[in-house]
């Protein structure tokens, strides 16, 4: 039998006589009864596969399996009630998004992933651990200890499936940060999904002019964060680039080239941002830039190459973008200058 990734030893090697005759495949003995006639537990076990090794009651009696059966499969071990209305396939790994499709599948009008629990689905915002979610109003409900928003003007068009769950989409989600987070963390979100390539513009702006006329509460910040978006943001490849554009474009700066594509020392090169006519290369330093040595290694290699074909490099990084933004202003104009 096929168990989903990551499932433990015991869930493959315990049990599945239990699960064969559940499944019907062998009128075989057991403590709590005969429970043969139900469809192959096959495609169950992949829809929990794709549901974190959850599934909900109502899934199981589409199956086939009645509520005696579903009594009978948690009492040998075969599944485990995780909320009322949801059980775990034995050996499933427990994790937040396990805990977050939970609440989602939890028997009643339908929700969705949103805010904080949607940010972090989107890899936006990763420091969140609790469970968030929104529904229509005026229904409204309690799940546990998850918070639910009610909201009058989600619509299909803001709901999507990010990793297997349904949550609203990247534009939505932004403009729900604008009730919980200041102006600039709903900027520095912009920023990095539409670096990410998670998101456009126009996408943003539909979102906003829809759900302002509602006289919605934090679409205000997310109008300043669009509108401070730079020229040429869409063709950044991260926020922290978003972010350098910006900068320059505030400081009366030119815009600078993205993605400049080109040849030094006989190897093809791409410049996060480039000047091409003074050779001026601006490029971001993540956090991560020398947590792999292949990595750190291949850069120095660029870098030198570019600096042998007559570059100029200045790398920043993302305590340079928020703490010196004037200095980088000095530093490119410098470059820019007439010599």
């Amino acid at each position: 039998m096929a168990y989903p990734a990551g499932f433990s030893a015991t869930c493959r090697t315990v049990g599945e006589r239990e699960v064969a005759e559940i499944a019907g495949w062998g009128a075989l003995s057991h403590p709590g009864g005969s429970m043969t006639g139900m469809r192959d537990m096959t495609s169950l076990v992949r829809t929990a596969a794709s549901q974190y090794g959850l599934l909900s009651t109502r899934q199981l009696r589409e199956e086939g399996v009645s509520r005696s059966s579903q009594a009978s499969m948690v009492r040998c071990g075969i599944l485990e009630s995780v909320r009322p209305g949801v059980v775990r396939l034995m050996g499933a790994p427990e994790s937040w998004e396990q805990r977050l499709l939970a609440a989602i599948l939890t028997p009643g009008t339908q929700v969705v992933a949103s805010h904080r629990s949607a940010l972090r689905l989107w890899g936006l915002r990763t420091r969140f651990d609790g469970i968030e979610l929104a529904i229509r109003a005026p229904a409204n409900r309690r799940i546990g200890s998850a918070r639910v928003h009610r909201s009058v003007d989600l619509c299909r068009s803001d709901i999507t499936v990010v990793s297997g769950i349904r949550a609203t989409t990247v534009a939505r989600t932004i403009c729900d940060a604008g009730l919980i987070f200041p102006e600039r963390e709903v900027r520095r979100l912009l920023d990095h999904a539409i670096g990410a390539g998670l998101v456009s513009v126009p996408e943003v702006e539909a979102v906003r002019h829809r759900v302002g006329e509602h006289g919605r509460n934090g679409v205000v910040k997310l109008d300043l964060a669009v509108d401070s978006l730079p020229a040429g943001a869409s063709d950044a490849e991260s926020g922290p680039e978003v972010d350098l554009l910006r900068i320059l474009e505030e400081a009366g700066l030119p815009t600078p080239a993205r993605q400049h594509n080109l040849t030094a020392q006989g190897n093809r090169y791409r410049i996060d941002l480039a000047f091409p006519a003074v050779k001026l290369a601006l490029e971001y330093d993540g956090r991560d830039i020398h947590t792999r040595f292949d990595r750190f290694t291949d850069d120095r290699r660029r870098q030198n190459d570019l600096v042998c074909a007559g570059w100029t490099v200045l790398r920043y990084t993302n305590e340079d973008l928020r703490d010196r933004p004037g200095v980088i202003v000095h530093q490119v104009r410098q470059h820019l200058s007439p010599r």
